[in-house]
C-alpha cells in the first residue's frame, strides 16, 4: 500500500474498502431506504484515454485513469481508489503527486482521476508486464463519514488497457531502380523492446504483411503475408511491374505493439 498521510476521508475509504473488496464480485452493495443513502453508481472508466500504452526500453510514462460516478449526495472530493491488475497478477497503484481526487460536473456527478507511472528501466517491470491490464475502481459519496456502509461502490472490472512492448520494423528493397518484370528483393527485420535487458531483441515467429501502393498512391495492396524467422528477419521476392512504394506492416500481438516500416519508393524502368 502506498505510504502517505491519508486524510480522514481517505482513511475511511481504506477502512471500509477491505470488506467491500472481499465481497464485491459476489453481490452488489446493499441499498438504503433513503434516496440520499443510495450507494454511488459508477458510470464509466478509462485508462490512458482508452489508448494503448506502448513503451520502449528505459522509458517512463505517467498516465491517468478516470472514473465517472454519481450519487444523490454527490461524490466525495477524495473518494476514489483505483488499482490496475496485470496479466500475471501484478498490481499497479497510483502515485502520490498529483493527489487522486474527484471533480464535480454537477451536484451528483463527478469525474475522478488517479495518476500512475510505469518505468521500464526499473527492476520491477519485467517483460511479463506486457498484456491487457484490468482496472478496479472504488468510489465514495459525501455520506462516507456518516454512513460508510452505504457510501462506497466497487467495480472490480471496470475497464482494460493494453500495455505493449514497442516494436520496430526495418525494410529494404533491391535492386532500385529495377527493370520491369525482374524480381524485386524485399527484406525486413522485426525487433521488440526487451524491458529486462533494456534494449531491443529479435521477434521470430510473428506475422508481417507486405504492402504496396502504386504511384500515384490511391489504393494500398497487400500482396503477401510473411512470417519472421531467426533474428526477426523476413523476406521475399516479387515481380516489379509498377513504380510505387513498398513497406512492411506488423499488426501487433498481446505483447508487442503494432508498427510500420519506413516505405521505400521503387523506380521500375523499361527493359
Amino acid at each position: 500500500m502506498r505510504i502517505r498521510a491519508l486524510s480522514a476521508v481517505r482513511a475511511a475509504v481504506a477502512a471500509v474498502a477491505g470488506a467491500l473488496l472481499a465481497t464485491a464480485a459476489g453481490a452488489p452493495p446493499a441499498r438504503a431506504d433513503s434516496h440520499d443513502l443510495t450507494p454511488p453508481e459508477i458510470l464509466s472508466g478509462s485508462v490512458h484515454g482508452g489508448r494503448t500504452i506502448v513503451l520502449g526500453p528505459n522509458q517512463s510514462l505517467t498516465f491517468q485513469a478516470t472514473v465517472t460516478a454519481r450519487a444523490a449526495a454527490g461524490i466525495d472530493p477524495f473518494g476514489v481508489e483505483i488499482i490496475l491488475f496485470g496479466p500475471q497478477g501484478q498490481e499497479l497503484r497510483g502515485i502520490d503527486d498529483p493527489w487522486p481526487r474527484c471533480s464535480p460536473v454537477n451536484s451528483t456527478t463527478s469525474v475522478c482521476t488517479e495518476w500512475f507511472r510505469i518505468e521500464t528501466g526499473s527492476p520491477s517491470v519485467t517483460n511479463g508486464y506486457a498484456g491487457d491490464w484490468r482496472m478496479r475502481a472504488l468510489v465514495a459519496s459525501n455520506n462516507l463519514d456518516r454512513h460508510p456502509e452505504s457510501s462506497i461502490t466497487v467495480d472490480p472490472n471496470l475497464s482494460t488497457v493494453p500495455v505493449r512492448r514497442k516494436s520496430k520494423l526495418t525494410f529494404v528493397a533491391a535492386p532500385n531502380p529495377v527493370r520491369r518484370g525482374r524480381d524485386l528483393g524485399l527484406l525486413g527485420r522485426l525487433t521488440v523492446a526487451d524491458w529486462e535487458a533494456n534494449g531491443f531483441t529479435s521477434a521470430p515467429g510473428e506475422s508481417v504483411g507486405l504492402e504496396f501502393c502504386a504511384d500515384p498512391c490511391r489504393t494500398v495492396e497487400s500482396p503477401r503475408s510473411l512470417r519472421t524467422g531467426t533474428y526477426g528477419l523476413t523476406g521475399t521476392t516479387f515481380p516489379a511491374t509498377r513504380d510505387g512504394s513498398w513497406w512492411l506492416r506488423y499488426r501487433g500481438s498481446t505483447a508487442f505493439a503494432a508498427t510500420y516500416s519506413p516505405g521505400v519508393w521503387v523506380d521500375v524502368q523499361e527493359s
